[in-house]
């Protein structure tokens, strides 16, 4: 395990709203897994998820899996371009089925973590609430 700089910047935009660009600069971990890249950091406040842990691991391409642990929120997200998937996010609030779209994900990642991760992805929230997000994870 390495330890790694990685600087999360998140882009949110509701139907009808201005876009919340939330910035988060963080201590974490990086390794490889089986030829995938794995990096794992706790979540600051500014997250909103306090204390939880949050590892990323991607496959060098198209294809990148959050999961998330703790006690503010926990889930397992998968991002793989021009793909659905379905999981539940679990709050402190309830749990909230949820639909990703992925639209993008790009990777370019060396052997030692370095590199960017640009990911574009719709959100549902049930029928009729939906956000458009880009994730621009920087670690170095």
């Amino acid at each position: 395990m390495k330890d790694i700089k990685i600087k999360v910047i998140s882009t949110q935009t509701s139907k009808g709203q201005n876009p919340l660009i939330t910035e988060l600069t963080t201590e974490g971990n990086f390794f490889m897994d089986d030829s995938h890249y794995c990096f794992e950091y706790i979540e600051s406040e500014i997250s909103g998820m306090e204390g939880s842990v949050t590892r990323l691991i991607s496959d060098g391409g198209k294809k990148l899996t959050m999961k998330r642990s703790g006690v503010q929120a926990s889930a397992f997200l998968e991002f793989q371009e021009g793909e659905k998937s379905k999981s539940s996010y679990v709050t402190e609030y309830g749990t909230f089925a949820i639909v990703l779209n992925t639209t993008k994900v790009e990777c370019d990642l060396d052997q030692l973590g370095k590199g960017k991760i640009y990911l574009e992805y719709r959100m549902s929230f049930g029928t009729d609430s939906e956000t458009i997000n880009k994730l621009e994870i920087t670690t170095s």
